[in-house]
């Protein structure tokens, strides 16, 4: 049978969740499709639970000492076989028509380089919590680097595209973890053409301790992020950049202060998005009375 598509999962003490993750490629109505899952130096069951899905000619198994995650996929990609490479975390989980639809946009449309869809946010049992939608891709660049909306929810697990995309043209840089999938959304809005499908067709796991929730390494990533959108001048220097920069601040004093309880670099970030960007005041002023609102109640409550 033919390998079309290239399925890579990057896996790091991923037992809890990964048997429900490779079952979905699986239960795929598209059957021309392997899966690569590249054990990322884990230390609990990761690779027993690979194991019991060994048989299925399909699935291989590559495991290395812990790189990280942008190493782990990067790795798959050099491994794939398949005309198209898609991605898929290791606790999230694919609807069974996801494959065929996007593999239809990609086949019959050779100009367009990857497709992306809506995303169904769940909790760890994968029960629903609402639906995550993406815009259409002439507005990408703009809201990739404003951070204003999620662009593509869940990328990578949403994203398929052509080989040749991410084997010659765009790589996971290997200096990011949390934000990796952030800078992949901006270098495909810069350098590649994409095709939204507004339909769900990938359930994300928010679960407690998830790398989304480390605010340390979003802290290092997307400061790195800052600098190279400065050093590759991926926004143009002027009111455009500065307002950029101030999103990626306003960003990371909302997560201090939420995630974190760090007042000291809520308040320091929240500083430094209004000294780039002044008029950013309005939005960062909407965020302290929306949070005094919210404390306010729950201490009556």
């Amino acid at each position: 049978m033919a390998t079309e598509i290239t399925i890579v999962i990057p896996a790091y003490n991923s037992a809890s969740y990964l048997h429900d993750t490779i079952s979905s490629v699986i239960q795929q109505t598209f059957s021309e499709w392997e899966l690569i899952i590249v054990n990322d130096g884990s230390t609990d069951n990761t690779e027993e639970t690979i194991k019991e899905f060994l048989g299925n000619p399909r699935i291989r198994l590559i495991n290395q000492a812990n790189k990280g995650v942008s190493a782990a996929r990067n790795k798959g990609i050099d491994e794939a076989k398949g005309n198209y490479i898609g991605f898929l975390d290791a606790d999230d989980y694919l609807l069974p028509g996801n494959l065929q639809a996007k593999f239809d946009i990609l086949s019959k449309n050779k100009s367009i380089d990857f497709v992306y869809s809506d995303v169904i946010q769940c909790d760890s049992k994968l029960n629903e919590i609402g639906i995550h939608k993406g815009i259409e891709t002439e507005n990408l660049y703009q809201e990739a680097l404003l951070w204003q909306r999620e662009v593509i929810p869940t990328l990578p697990s949403n994203i398929i595209g052509k080989a040749s995309l991410f084997k010659d043209r765009i790589r996971f840089d290997e200096n990011l973890s949390n934000c990796a999938d952030r800078y992949m959304k901006i270098q495909l809005s810069i350098d590649a053409i994409g095709a939204y499908l507004p339909i769900a067709l990938v359930k994300y796991r928010d679960a407690p301790g998830s790398m989304s929730k480390k605010v340390e390494l979003l802290e290092h990533d997307e400061t790195y992020i800052i600098s190279k959108i400065i050093e590759n001048n991926l926004a143009t220097k002027g009111i455009f950049r500065n307002k950029v920069i101030a999103n990626i601040y306003l960003t990371l004093s909302g997560s201090w202060y939420k995630d974190a309880h760090n007042t000291g670099k809520a308040i320091k970030y929240g500083i430094k998005s209004v000294m780039v960007y002044p008029p950013i005041i309005t939005k960062l002023v909407k965020k302290i009375l929306f949070i005094k609102t919210i404390t306010t109640h729950i201490i009556f409550v």
